[in-house]
């Protein structure tokens, strides 16, 4: 993908420098509120205090990710994280330039997003964001979270290098951003609240979430019609990302087979359908899941 020589956004909480093998942020209240009658139970002897001694250092320092689980800053090239972040400030500059112009088009405006990039663990509107939680949109503060440790994790497990694969993945959450304005989010949430059943849960999610690959298709063909951006193979890179965090890949290579009916975000060939919708003629309307 060609994006050196183009504009970063400013749009960023770079908290890199705060997080990765700091530990963890406080429990909310309502997880302490749960866990009070336990702890209560704990302080009435030694072994007791020992145990939450010991569960408070495992949970505040984060330890299974500094024996190897996660990020650790001291295993990190500074010097490539460093190009690797202006590469997603390049890319979430470039969403912000498209969607605003598609939405002015059609006389709305756009408010983008914060990006915050965060190694290891950080807070968020949503609770503890870490690094085995992937990239995310938050609609409570409207924040996109992005651990740049992920991005290994997608090369090296999921068989999906390339930069373009890691524009996606980016193009992808702010789709949900997008959803947020138009107000889907939520209709679904409300849709969720009547819907009997996990399993039609489940399926009002997916919908959710091949939209958002289509909206990174959208994404993905105004960039190139503005910015150029493609090189060969860029889209091959994005399509293998789609394919390889599709839910039947995933559900196999943790369990060895698929539950449809527990499928959250599509299966591969979904997902690398809506993505490719997007792309094709990088209209809005050609990204209705919610119409069938």
């Amino acid at each position: 993908m060609k994006w050196r020589q183009r504009k970063q956004s400013t749009n960023v909480d770079d908290r890199r420098s705060r997080t990765g093998g700091t530990g963890r942020g406080l429990p909310s209240i309502g997880t302490l509120l749960f866990l009070w009658p336990v702890i209560k139970n704990l302080l009435r002897s030694k072994l007791g205090i020992a145990i939450l001694i010991i569960g408070a250092a495992v949970y505040f320092l984060d330890l299974p990710s500094l024996i190897g689980g996660g990020s650790s800053t001291s295993t990190i090239n500074e010097e490539l994280d460093n190009e690797q972040a202006a590469f997603i400030k390049t890319v979430h500059g470039d969403t912000e330039a498209i969607w605003s112009k598609i939405f002015a088009d059609a006389g709305a405006r756009y408010s983008s997003p914060t990006l915050v990039l965060y190694r290891g663990s950080t807070t968020s509107g949503c609770g503890l964001a870490s690094s085995r939680m992937g990239p995310f949109y938050c609609p409570e503060d409207r924040n996109i979270y992005v651990d740049l440790g992920f991005f290994e994790d997608l090369k090296h497990q999921h068989g999906a290098s390339g930069d373009f694969a890691q524009a996606y993945v980016l193009a992808h959450e702010i789709g949900h951003h997008v959803q947020y304005l138009e107000g889907t989010l939520n209709k679904v949430e409300r849709a969720k609240q009547q819907a009997w059943g996990e399993a039609k849960k489940n399926q009002l999610q997916v919908r959710v979430e091949l939209q958002a690959d289509c909206y990174a298709g959208i994404w993905a063909n105004h960039a190139h019609q503005q910015f150029d951006i493609l090189e060969e193979g860029d889209l091959e890179e994005a399509l293998i990302a789609a394919a390889s965090i599709g839910d039947d890949r995933l559900q196999k290579q943790s369990q060895g087979f698929a539950i449809p009916h527990t499928f959250t975000h599509g299966s591969s060939k979904q997902r690398v359908e809506w993505f490719t919708r997007g792309v094709k003629n990088g209209d809005l309307q050609d990204c209705n899941t919610f119409g069938r």
